[in-house]
C-alpha cells in the first residue's frame, strides 16, 4: 500500500531549501536525484503487452541507489534469505563496535581509511577472542554491515556483526560457547582490546591523531530459528530512511 507521503515527496519539496543551507556534494545531490527520479519517467522505463487484448502499460524504470525506500524491499528480503541460509547451528550474537563522536572529523575526511580499519579491527578483536581458549577456543566468523548513521539520521560510525555462538576447532570439529548468558565475551575486556587495536591502527595511518578510541556495545544473542533471525537481521540491512519513517 503506497504511503500518503513518501521520501521522494519530502525531497521533491524540501530540497532547494536544504541546498541553500547546507553545502551537499556531488555524491550527495546524486543521490538525492535519484531518489527523486524513482519510478518516474525520468529513469526511463519498459513497455507491457498483452497479446490477447491488447492492453498496453508502461513500468517506469527504479533508480536502484541503496538508499531508495522503493528498491530495498525485495534486497531486504533477499539478503535475510541468504543469511538464513548460511546459518550455523547454535544461535548468533548481534554485536555492535561504535566509535566515540571525537572521531567524527576523521571519519568525513578520511571515510575509506577510517571505515577500513573499523572493519579490521573489530574482526581482530573478534578472532582474538574466539582463538582464546579462556573464551572459545575455535575459530570463529562473522557477518559485518556499516552503518554510519544513528537514530536520529547524524553521523555515528559503527558495525553490526552476526557472530556464531560457537566456531570450528583445529579438529574441524564445531565447539559451542560457554556463555549462558547475555554476551558471547566479556563486554570490558573486547571494549579495551578493540580501544587498542584501533587507537594502534590510527597511528600506523600515520594521521598523527591522539583522540581516546571508546566504543564497545554488544547486545543479546538469539537463535537462528525463522522469527528470532528475521527480527534481528534486517535492522542490519542498509537504509535508514523508508516511506513510513
Amino acid at each position: 500500500m503506497r504511503s500518503q507521503w513518501e521520501l521522494a515527496d519530502v525531497i521533491d519539496r524540501f530540497r532547494e531549501a536544504l541546498e541553500q543551507k547546507y553545502p551537499l556534494s556531488s555524491q550527495q545531490k546524486g543521490v538525492l536525484t535519484l531518489l527523486q527520479q524513482c519510478h518516474t519517467s525520468a529513469m526511463g522505463g519498459h513497455l507491457w503487452h498483452c497479446p490477447g487484448c491488447g492492453h498496453q502499460h508502461i513500468s517506469y524504470n527504479a533508480c536502484r541507489n541503496r538508499h531508495c525506500p522503493k528498491c530495498n524491499g525485495l534486497r531486504r528480503l533477499q539478503w535475510v534469505e541468504a543469511r538464513k541460509a548460511e546459518a550455523m547451528p547454535g544461535g548468533y550474537a548481534h554485536i555492535v563496535f561504535t566509535l566515540p563522536h571525537d572521531l567524527n572529523d576523521l571519519c568525513r575526511e578520511y571515510p575509506r581509511q577510517m571505515y577500513n580499519l573499523l572493519f579490521q579491527t573489530a574482526w581482530q578483536t573478534m578472532e582474538a577472542f574466539a582463538g582464546d581458549s579462556k573464551y572459545l577456543g575455535a575459530r570463529t566468523g562473522m557477518v559485518a554491515v556499516l552503518h554510519t548513521w544513528g537514530q536520529n539520521l547524524m553521523l555515528h560510525p559503527h558495525v553490526h556483526c552476526l557472530v556464531p555462538m560457537g566456531g570450528l576447532t583445529r579438529q574441524g570439529k564445531w565447539k559451542q560457547a560457554r556463555s549462558k548468558g547475555k554476551f558471547l565475551f566479556p563486554v570490558k575486556a573486547m571494549s579495551k582490546v578493540f580501544r587498542g587495536k584501533f587507537t594502534d591502527g590510527l597511528y600506523r595511518l600515520d594521521q598523527n591523531f591522539n583522540k581516546e578510541v571508546k566504543g564497545y556495545h554488544q547486545t543479546e544473542h538469539f537463535g537462528t530459528t525463522e522469527p528470532q533471525f528475521s527480527q534481528k537481521v534486517p535492522v542490519i540491512v542498509p537504509g535508514q530512511v523508508n516511506n513510513r519513517s
